[in-house]
């Protein structure tokens, strides 16, 4: 059923994009349709940590408009569009004014940007910067802010954090976690990163929460749960990302955090696939460049006609605090890891052994030069 139909991917964000473009190599004739929730634009997404201290507005990040992605690619780009529902039985999706076949359809919808629940009048004045769409609707605000409060201590929150002070403006942060990035790096990295930030002028509210946010005269008023208070000019929220579920869920296809898929992202009806930051896979949420990158090339080839489960390379992941870098990869939180240290005044390097393997390693600084014999080493571990 519906052989004839062009394969349809939802959402024209990295991971929707690097999947078209892959696809397209493999099947340089097939129909291809991508339907985007806004106005279709190629962008770099990772460089809006970095927008500030650079002065770039929303427009300086585009790289193709959808007009020009639709030639690129060969393919029927719809922008401005929302699929409304997915009739699996008759494999069609519903958009606001017309209902779309599809051969296999790819859910690349990616995910949206969590707020913690916080009260006061100026709760909806909270900033989020996970589109190019939400960067262009607040960057005049943001330039003219001098006071600036992060909520989230993790990748984004840190890599905002150091371009915010790159700018030159007063930035607290607030975490409930007591270090800074505590979900990915040992103690000893995150506490020498903080110490950098804090010696370039951040501060910071660890293990502590902003529980109310209030429009005062010279700006807003943001209490934390301690009972502290501070005055901004504007609130970022970086507390983390939630995937985007909700048409899967409507559809009947298997849900957890995200969109359960299986090695060969195939969700639990076989025309259906989830791709990037929506996609749940071995029970684990992905949200980075490689493995999307990865994840898109293996699927590439499966809707080509050649099925190919994901066979996943070490993956490091790069953390763009410019003052001071890092990349890690393999273990490295694991409680039993015997640490392996070299420290100078170019940066860190850090080994983390078990029964004298490498399992996993994270650089800083300079240093970052010798991931690529790191890496050699986990592979061959």
């Amino acid at each position: 059923m519906g052989a004839h139909h062009p394969v349809v991917i939802v959402g024209s964000g990295y991971a929707g994009l690097q999947l078209a473009r892959q696809y397209r190599q493999l099947a340089p004739s097939a129909p291809l349709v991508i339907v985007c929730a806004d106005d279709g634009a190629d962008y770099a997404k990772p460089q809006l940590s970095h927008v500030v201290s650079k002065r770039q507005t929303a427009a300086d990040l585009i790289r193709k408009s959808a007009r020009e992605l639709a030639q690129e690619l060969k393919a029927l780009i719809l922008t401005e569009q929302t699929v409304i529902a997915i009739d699996t039985a008759r494999q069609t999706i519903q958009l606001q004014e017309r209902e779309l076949p599809y051969r296999d359809l790819v859910l690349a919808v990616g995910a949206e940007a969590w707020i913690p629940p916080v009260s006061g009048n100026a709760a909806n004045e909270i900033i989020t910067l996970n589109s190019l769409q939400e960067y262009r609707q607040h960057q005049d605000k943001l330039a003219i802010s001098q006071r600036i409060l992060l909520i989230g201590a993790g990748l984004i929150g840190c890599e905002l954090a150091n371009d915010f002070l790159l700018a030159g403006k007063q930035v607290t942060v607030c975490d409930p976690a007591d270090s800074l990035l505590n979900a990915l790096l040992p103690g000893f990295a995150s506490e020498k990163l903080h110490t950098v930030l804090r010696a370039a002028g951040c501060q910071f509210e660890l293990l502590n929460t902003v529980t109310s946010v209030e429009k005062v005269a010279d700006g807003v008023r943001a209490t934390f749960r301690d009972g502290k208070s501070i005055i901004v000019d504007s609130i970022v929220c970086a507390a983390g990302l939630r995937p985007r579920i909700a048409v899967a869920k409507a559809a009947e296809l298997t849900v957890n955090r995200g969109i359960v898929v299986n090695d060969y992202l195939m969700t639990s009806d076989p025309h259906i696939y989830a791709l990037g930051d929506c996609a749940e896979i071995g029970g684990r949420l992905l949200p980075y460049l490689q493995p999307i990158t990865v994840s898109a090339q293996a699927l590439a080839k499966t809707l080509a006609g050649a099925p190919t489960a994901i066979r996943w390379p070490v993956m490091p992941v790069n953390v763009k605090t410019t003052s001071y870098p890092l990349q890690l990869a393999g273990d490295v939180r694991s409680d039993d890891l015997i640490w392996q240290l070299d420290e100078d005044g170019n940066g860190l390097t850090a080994q983390a052994l078990q029964q004298d393997k490498t399992v996993g390693f994270v650089t800083a600084g300079q240093h970052i030069s010798r991931s690529m014999n790191l890496i050699k080493q986990l592979k061959e571990s």
